[in-house]
């Protein structure tokens, strides 16, 4: 039975609604295709122009999306007993929030559910959402967690309800960003914590890499943040910024030089295939405020009010 086709839709900037914008980029993605990215004028926030529709997207999230699928076991390297004696791993931003025992932390967009998984054995009482129906089934059974199939607003997580909710690796697959950024705000109890991910744009990596950067992942990354422009649209959602950090990450620096080698033999690429260049390389990013990843931390502020979803 064949796919039905994919619809496309042109869209003003997400973020701020303004329709003017110039072209910042054109690189390949899923099925070998040549996806345009707008830059918006108003805002500053790079967005996929055109971009599937809403009811086209899930073309793109097959049952076997990596993200879905339980971590593999990690080998720890030669180097990783000696970093972690010299005190060298860099502390997680969701780190910084202080655990209230049996509090309810939400992790949405929870995927295979392992972070989810994490957080309750530190103490939280942890919950896993998501609107894949694939990854909720594969966070109760790898982790027996809670999950929940959907997105926010939900009735299972009622206004006021949780202490955190995690955003990691969401906001750049959301066409309507404000929108669940709202939705988070009710769901959180006044002073409660909203841990947000995504790549970082203005990173070493892509100013670096461009088109070979392996966070474009288009079509699925919808919006593509640098830290001014992330913060911008959370605290336009009511939050006030505690602190945003961008480590480094092996992995997705592994998977750009590898797109990168293929597209350009450049002797610096070559170099960076070698893994302890390439580990030390992604370390000097995050230590330089360059890597990859994007992560903020902030909070409802104690006095805002839970308002009841209509």
């Amino acid at each position: 039975m064949e796919s039905p086709p994919i619809r496309w839709e042109t869209v003003p900037c997400p973020v701020c609604g303004s329709a003017a914008g110039r072209e910042f980029l054109r690189a390949p993605g899923e099925g070998g295709r040549e996806y345009r990215l707008s830059a918006c004028d108003g805002c500053g926030t790079v967005y996929l122009n055109p971009r599937p529709d809403e009811a086209s997207l899930a073309a793109f999230y097959p049952p076997d999306y990596s993200p879905y699928q339980p971590p593999t076991r990690r080998r720890d390297g030669l180097l990783r007993p000696l970093r972690r004696r010299l005190g060298m791993r860099l502390r997680e931003l969701s780190d910084r929030i202080p655990v209230r025992p049996g509090g309810m932390l939400l992790d949405y967009g929870c995927g295979s559910g392992w972070f989810a998984a994490r957080m309750r054995d530190r103490g939280w009482y942890a919950v896993g959402m998501d609107v894949s129906p694939h990854a909720v089934e594969s966070a109760r059974r790898n982790f027996h967690l809670t999950a929940v199939h959907g997105r926010l607003p939900h009735p299972a997580v009622p206004p006021g309800s949780a202490d955190v909710v995690t955003l990691r690796a969401v906001l750049e697959h959301i066409g309507d960003p404000a929108r669940l950024l709202g939705a988070v705000f009710d769901v959180l109890r006044p002073g409660g914590w909203l841990f947000v991910s995504v790549p970082n744009l203005s990173g070493w990596g892509f100013r670096r890499f461009g088109r070979s950067w392996s966070q474009l992942d288009l079509p699925r990354h919808l919006l593509h943040f640098t830290p001014a422009t992330l913060r911008r649209l959370v605290e336009a959602c009511g939050f006030a910024v505690d602190r945003v950090a961008t480590p480094g990450h092996t992995k997705w620096m592994r998977m750009s030089v590898d797109r990168a080698a293929r597209d350009n033999p450049a002797w610096w690429v070559r170099a960076c295939r070698v893994h302890l260049v390439r580990s030390a390389l992604t370390r000097w990013t995050g230590w330089t405020g360059q890597g990859d990843e994007l992560a903020l931390l902030a909070r409802k502020p104690a006095a805002a009010v839970i308002r009841q979803a209509a």
